[in-house]
């Protein structure tokens, strides 16, 4: 079962219900802030084995081992993790990276890979200007793309019964 490491969490020396019920609440606080995991994947806790001891990870899982990770998400949550574990504010996003492409396309697989990326909440200035000019040449490449596209006329069902 493939998974990708978020980040090392819990109360290190402490009982180990005490740090399951401590990750427990940093995964409800990824899943809040940064949206449900993918279809199919989900967060949990895994321990790490290592010479001195088990540690906790929060992690993402998922079944299929030729799906790949997806690595927006994943490093969304890190940010999110450690920003929870510094006790700061949450980062902020302007939309959920999974949902809304859902909704447009039900196939994260066929989203365009050249449309711009947002600029993060604490983008500057020359940041969101370059993004929008992004926005304006990817619109004209696709509105190009459209014109040239062949328009169907007639089907062949059709001209099969005409003489």
């Amino acid at each position: 079962m493939p998974a990708e490491i978020i980040g090392e969490f819990g109360t290190a020396g402490a009982d180990r219900e005490w740090i399951v019920a401590e990750c427990e609440q940093a995964i409800k606080h990824l899943t809040k802030v940064c949206g449900e995991p993918p279809p199919e994947m989900e967060l949990e806790i895994q321990w790490q084995e290592h010479d001195l001891g088990e540690y906790p990870t929060i992690v993402l899982t998922w079944e299929d081992a030729m799906r790949g990770a997806p690595g927006e998400y994943i490093a969304r949550c890190e940010k999110a993790l450690t920003a929870y574990e510094n006790g700061e504010k949450p980062p902020t996003w302007s939309r959920p990276w999974f949902e809304d492409d859902l909704e447009e396309s039900e196939d994260a697989d066929t989203l365009d890979p050249k449309l711009p990326r947002e600029p993060p909440a604490d983008a500057s200035l020359f940041e969101i200007q370059r993004y929008i000019g992004q926005l304006i040449e990817y619109g004209q490449e696709a509105s190009a793309r459209r014109r040239h596209r062949p328009r169907l006329v007639q089907s062949d069902d059709e001209g099969a019964d005409s003489p």
